[in-house]
């Protein structure tokens, strides 16, 4: 018996360990976030709901090591702001013009209130911030999937790059109560919209869920039907946990 409480007084040490390591990460992320964007630009809340500050930091870390040909984000919030500044201070920098955004929400509420954040910090004209139902959409699985209708807005997207484009892709929608692996048609959806030259770097949060790894699997085994190579990346020690796959395009 005694063994046993031992062995759990270790086991609950650990996870307030864990836990304290986590908070003071995701406070020095969020300072790292506010230095970036400025003192103009005041950072909403970041806990619960929104995006945790080291994706918000792994976001700049991507814009800012490439030069992508448009991103897009499936589910907008605090992670449009941080994507929409992104772009345009890399830009700035470079001397060139900022790549699209297409931001896409399928609640008004969401959709106004991230508006407003652009708003206040100066950017809401750099993002295609796009609302859309959910509507039944039937993938080559079988299966039934509610999801954005936004089919028009990425072929119009599409077709404003050149070939061998390369595409950031946050994938932080629709919610999981939605319904099993509700995420899935981001990929296809994208396959199917953009030339398959096209290479794409999809970030996928909440990757602690069961379900969002069986989506990633979903993905590659999709990507390996289409013979688009793709390597995967795991972000295991983020808050929410997140996955990079990047896909090459093809060569024609």
């Amino acid at each position: 018996m005694n063994e046993r409480l031992t062995q759990m007084r270790a086991k609950l040490e650990r996870e307030q360990q864990q836990r304290s390591k986590n908070s003071l990460d995701q406070v020095e992320n969020f300072i790292r976030l506010q230095a970036y964007m400025g003192g103009d630009i005041l950072m909403p809340e970041m806990h619960a709901w929104p995006i945790s500050p080291d994706l918000g930091v792994l976001l700049i870390r991507l814009v800012e090591a490439t030069a992508y040909d448009s991103v897009i984000e499936f589910g907008s919030g605090v992670s449009t702001l941080i994507l929409a500044h992104a772009l345009h201070k890399t830009a700035a920098r470079q001397q060139r013009t900022p790549a699209p955004f297409l931001s896409v929400e399928h609640l008004e509420q969401y959709r106004d209130q991230t508006a407003a954040q652009l708003q206040q910090a100066g950017l809401r004209d750099r993002v295609d911030l796009c609302l859309t139902p959910l509507k039944p959409y039937q993938a080559e699985n079988g299966n039934t999937y509610p999801y954005y209708t936004i089919q028009t807005a990425l072929q119009q997207l599409a077709r404003q790059r050149f070939d061998n484009a390369r595409v950031l892709v946050l994938v932080d929608g629709p919610p999981a109560a939605t319904g099993p692996q509700a995420r899935y048609p981001a990929l296809p959806l994208l396959l199917d919209s953009f030339p398959a030259s096209t290479q794409f770097d999809i970030l996928t949060n909440d990757y602690m869920r069961d379900d969002e790894r069986a989506i990633v699997a979903l993905w590659e085994a999709e990507c390996h039907k289409r013979m688009r190579p793709c390597a995967k990346q795991e972000y295991t020690k983020m808050e929410k946990q997140a996955c990079l796959l990047q896909i090459e395009g093809q060569v024609a």
